[in-house]
């Protein structure tokens, strides 16, 4: 889910941050990119989501990548 409902979503599921600092990634697919590891994306706000964009990500404790903005 992207948008505002899916970041609700996943702030209702009360996912923490990993680290409080946005990192950048590339879109693959359904995953972001950041380096040689991917993550599925949990939550897009107010930015572009096709493959090959750029985005900030903060990843989350659960392994997944919310993303913040491009």
């Amino acid at each position: 889910m992207n948008g505002i409902q899916g970041l609700m979503e996943t702030i209702r599921q009360g996912v923490k941050p990993r680290e409080q600092q946005a990192v950048r990634g590339v879109i693959e697919e359904d995953r972001v990119r950041i380096g040689a590891r991917s993550y599925p994306f949990r939550a897009a706000v107010d930015c572009r989501t096709d493959d090959g964009c750029r985005v900030w990500v903060l990843l989350t404790e659960g392994g997944k990548a919310i993303i913040v903005g491009a």
